[in-house]
């Protein structure tokens, strides 16, 4: 047996683990003729909307894209109203997602980025939410698949316990993706090898429960056989 097949995605109708992609924030604030940061606030908005409702519908792990190491070659400016407001999420919103839901809450990426008051943000809040067991929110920021898969071989006594040291250890059944682009973006590339992928043409602060609603809904209807 090939120590590597129990890294699949689940098989049944609900997805176990969600990505999602909030795509579409810069060109959001252009249209609407609003600050970034306004725009970055109704992105984290909705993206815990979403999250409850998928929580709602049983699926488990939730991990969302908040950032790249390759964003952080924006203006200073731009980076500085990102991390401001994730911030401030990790410090009300997510915090109460977490609470209500019993949601263990995981922050992956590289810390170097962190200015001090997000990094303590992000320590009070894994360790708050270390032993709930309703769920999983991984929240990527910073992040940079070759650092992950690094820090996994240096912790890795044999081939076949990679997976189980990557920062996010559970296989993505699908990925959404807003914005109209058709690309991943280093997205968890390992956890992903077997994702469906939804691509979604508005951007992210113009999609709707209703959405996901119907994205669930063409997931539960589609075969997956995983190679086979």
């Amino acid at each position: 047996m090939n120590p590597f097949d129990s890294f699949h995605p689940s098989s049944g109708p609900i997805p176990f683990h969600v990505g999602i992609i909030p795509d579409g924030g810069r060109r959001w604030a252009k249209v609407h003729g609003c600050t970034l940061q306004e725009a970055y606030i109704y992105t984290t908005s909705l993206l815990f909307q979403i999250a409850g409702f998928l929580y709602e519908k049983e699926v488990k792990e939730i991990s969302i894209y908040l950032s790249s190491t390759d964003n952080f070659k924006r203006t200073a400016d731009e980076m500085a109203a990102n991390l401001g407001v994730v911030e401030a999420a990790l410090r009300k919103e997510i915090s109460s997602l977490a609470n209500k839901r019993n949601i263990a809450v995981k922050i992956t990426g590289d810390h170097r980025f962190f200015p001090p008051s997000l990094s303590a943000a992000v320590i009070s809040i894994e360790k708050s939410t270390l032993n709930n067991t309703g769920g999983r929110l991984n929240l990527l920021i910073a992040y940079n698949p070759l650092d992950e898969i690094i820090q996994a071989l240096k912790t890795t006594d044999v081939p076949e316990r990679l997976f189980r040291n990557l920062m996010v250890s559970t296989p993505v059944d699908v990925v959404f993706r807003s914005g109209g682009a058709r690309v991943m973006s280093n997205f968890l590339p390992l956890q992903s090898a077997f994702a469906r992928l939804c691509f979604f043409d508005l951007l992210f602060n113009d999609l709707t429960i209703r959405d996901f609603e119907e994205a669930l809904a063409d997931f539960a209807a589609t075969e997956r056989k995983f190679g086979e």
